[in-house]
């Protein structure tokens, strides 16, 4: 088999780029040893909140609000060209403080008035939070901030990068990296070789195993993150909850999802009932009334941690013709459309889109050489 580019990892990220890839002309191979989206993007609540997470500072604020309105302005056609919806919900986002953490939070969006963030006292997040505990005494309201199905875009990216063109191979476990004359030719899988110009490897939270594919260390980690869903009555909509604590994310189909821990347990994607004992109290800390609401499920998921908790995307400075798009740790979906676009835009215009200093795959090595 042969292509213009191989993308190694079919979750959120790999899909991303297989589309922006076969978008921009290439032929492309998406490679996947499970199912589409069957990892960490499946496991994810979709939350696609820059400000929220960064609280509006660094390069995750900058880069994901650059992400985030990438996927506003692409929803439409991928949902034409691959016929799912990944339910885009312009939600907002109410990060709901208590009376010590309230002064700083109401700082933050004087700060962020030019992002459409603004502070709400108790009277006003009653409107928006009806039942919310008595003890958070108003919230920064980032109003711009969203969430989507994020199965749902995996596929999306994965239906779209078909209808131009690209091919799926999944149950297909990649080997290894083929060489020649210094650099990447393509992989070696459980159904032969693959020969491609362009090897991407968007491997998850399995991505320090192909460091010895490269020549170098890849230093991601799994990051176990624990979830569960609530069975929501009345209003399925409503902006997401944020405590320190756990998030609440209302879907359309009544589920309340809620999350999320961060656990250094290794690649143990098990749910425990330490992990759900203590979402439970976050929930019922944030709405009381949840204690009656029917648990649906409990799940966990394996995020790609990195060093300084942002991704490797660009070139390999290890192997010319590999690519790296890795260690994306919390933000897989909100920074998945930048992404995409990023490696489209230098695979096949040998140009680096603006900006993407902090996601420089080399910066690792310039701290530890035998490192990225």
């Amino acid at each position: 088999m042969r292509a213009d580019a191989v993308v190694v990892g079919g979750g959120v990220i790999g899909a991303a780029v297989a589309w922006s890839l076969a978008r921009g002309g290439a032929s492309v191979l998406l490679v996947e040893r499970d199912e589409i989206g069957a990892h960490a993007s499946r496991a994810a609540a979709g939350m696609l909140a820059p400000i929220s997470e960064s609280l509006g500072g660094g390069a995750l604020f900058e880069l994901g609000c650059e992400s985030l309105a990438r996927l506003e302005a692409d929803v439409e056609e991928l949902r034409a060209l691959s016929g799912i919806d990944p339910e885009l919900v312009r939600s907002g986002v109410l990060r709901v403080a208590r009376e010590p953490e309230a002064a700083e939070l109401r700082a933050q969006a004087e700060r962020l008035a030019a992002a459409g963030c603004a502070w709400l006292d108790r009277t006003e997040l009653a409107k928006l939070a009806p039942g919310l505990a008595s003890h958070f005494v108003g919230a920064l309201h980032c109003a711009r901030e969203c969430h989507v199905e994020p199965l749902r875009l995996t596929r999306a990216f994965a239906g779209a990068a078909v209808r131009c063109g690209a091919k799926l191979l999944p149950h297909t476990e990649v080997l290894g990296v083929l060489r020649a004359g210094g650099r990447a030719i393509g992989v070696t899988t459980t159904a032969g070789e693959i020969r491609a110009h362009d090897v991407v490897l968007c491997t998850g939270a399995w991505s320090a195993r192909v460091g010895g594919w490269i020549g170098a260390q890849v230093p991601v980690t799994p990051v176990r993150g624990q979830m569960l869903a609530l069975e929501s009555a009345g209003d399925h909509g409503g902006p997401i909850l944020w405590s320190d604590r756990a998030y609440l994310v209302p879907r359309p189909d009544g589920e309340l999802r809620v999350g999320a821990t961060v656990e250094h347990a290794g690649f143990d994607a098990r749910p425990t009932a330490e992990g759900a004992a203590r979402l439970l109290a976050g929930a019922l800390e944030l709405l009381p009334e949840l204690r009656a609401a029917a648990l649906v499920r409990v799940w966990a998921g394996l995020r790609p941690g990195s060093p300084d908790a942002l991704p490797l995307v660009g070139a390999s400075p290890a192997l010319p013709g590999s690519w790296l798009a890795v260690g994306h740790y919390r933000n897989g979906i909100l920074l998945s459309a930048l992404t995409g676009a990023a490696l489209a835009s230098e695979i096949l215009d040998r140009r680096r889109l603006p900006g993407l200093e902090a996601f420089d795959p080399a910066r690792h090595s310039r701290q530890n050489p035998r490192l990225l």
